[in-house]
């Protein structure tokens, strides 16, 4: 197979895993392929979804792997088929996941005996891996889980904010007493962590060796051949890109524009939320934004880099969030940012790619963002 005298045997655990995707499923591939291409022996255990895409794909780049299925089938498919007609969150069915990899995982190294087990996916501290019971070198991630929306921002959640009060307990104070993660953890040769957060968290659970890794990339197809020259126009371009999870934060980005001093003229693309979403269509109107704001929709990643090229500032008002791979497109388009000074974005973004606003109360995190957003208006220099 071509590899190296030094290649490895890799047991990848991706429970999402599928080409051409963002967040977690374009983790998994992305891990699987990239290790096979420098020249390891990879073994992924994944789910039945994207298997089609994963074969077609390989096949023609000629990267070799082996892919282990679990399919929903016997007994576990019968416990995971009553999981969904009650309604039961993804965590139950990640765990029955998780139990089958394990059975799957000691039989192929029984066959194969592996060098490393790595577990990419899901990418989260608290639900950690079983896989460490191979007893066989394992790392753990990168995971994140550790970080915690901020109480001052939690109007911005409305009626979600009992889960997401009920996650950051689950991420703090009862982690501890989380059995799974901390075996995850303690056991684990090493453990990468998405940010600091969550890097704290792993020392907690007894982590032997951790370290903070960013876990997002972009191919080198994706960057600019010359960043674009932008002149001053008559408008600020303000690009914010993202889904419609109400941890994103779509609310603070319109509020804090909102608050923007109105002798400074603006205009807002969203990419990710279609014009018709009934959550978005009333808040543009209950803050009177009107034709000041273009919905794009879920669109290609070639769209998405000609919305990088043609604004002027990235907006990014996550409210919890690991890093955000958005970030690191903008950067590689020379756009500066306007961030939350939190999380992933906190530790990963240089100073002078952008203005982190700190957090405050609600109140004066809005005006703060609102303030960064006059700031870089008048001074589109600082832009370049």
């Amino acid at each position: 197979m071509g590899l190296k005298s030094d290649y490895m045997r890799i047991l990848l655990s991706a429970y999402a895993c599928e080409p051409n995707q963002g967040t977690e499923k374009g983790f998994g591939w992305n891990w699987a392929i990239n290790l096979a291409r420098v020249g390891h022996e990879v073994w992924v255990l994944t789910r039945p979804e994207g298997r089609r895409e994963i074969e077609e794909l390989a096949a023609v780049s000629g990267t070799p792997y082996t892919l282990s299925i679990l399919k929903r089938n016997g007994v576990w498919g019968i416990i995971a088929q009553i999981l969904r007609q009650v309604k039961l969150d993804w965590q139950y069915l990640y765990l029955v996941w998780q139990l089958r990899a394990l059975g799957t995982a000691q039989k192929l190294d029984r066959e194969i005996d592996f060098d490393i087990v790595h577990h990419v996916s899901w990418g989260s501290i608290i639900a950690g891996s079983w896989l460490w019971l191979l007893d066989k070198p394992f790392v753990l991630g990168p995971v994140g889980g550790g970080q915690i929306a901020p109480v001052a921002l939690k109007q911005y959640f409305g009626h979600r904010w009992r889960h997401e009060a009920i996650r950051s307990l689950c991420s703090s104070s009862l982690a501890r007493f989380n059995l799974v993660a901390r075996q995850s953890v303690s056991q684990a040769d090493l453990v990468l962590a998405t940010n600091r957060d969550t890097l704290d968290l792993a020392q907690e659970l007894g982590a032997k060796r951790v370290k903070l890794y960013l876990d997002s990339g972009l191919p080198p197809e994706f960057f600019a051949d010359q960043l674009p020259t932008k002149k001053p126009g008559e408008h600020l371009r303000l690009l914010w890109v993202g889904s419609s999870e109400i941890r994103k934060g779509l609310r603070l980005t319109l509020e804090s524009i909102a608050a923007v001093d109105v002798a400074i003229s603006w205009a807002l693309t969203i990419v990710g939320v279609h014009a018709q979403d009934v959550v978005l269509r009333q808040l543009i109107a209950e803050l009177n934004l009107g034709d000041k704001v273009n919905c794009l929709g879920r669109v290609s990643w070639e769209r998405v880099k000609a919305e990088y090229a043609s604004h002027d500032v990235f907006y990014f008002t996550s409210l919890r969030d690991s890093f955000g791979s958005q970030l690191l497109e903008a950067m590689a388009w020379g756009l500066p940012l306007i961030t939350l000074d939190h999380h992933g974005a906190r530790d990963f973004v240089p100073q002078d790619a952008g203005i982190k606003v700190p957090i405050a109360d609600a109140a004066g995190t809005v005006a703060a963002l609102a303030r960064a957003i006059e700031y870089l208006y008048h001074n589109p220099r600082e832009r370049q």
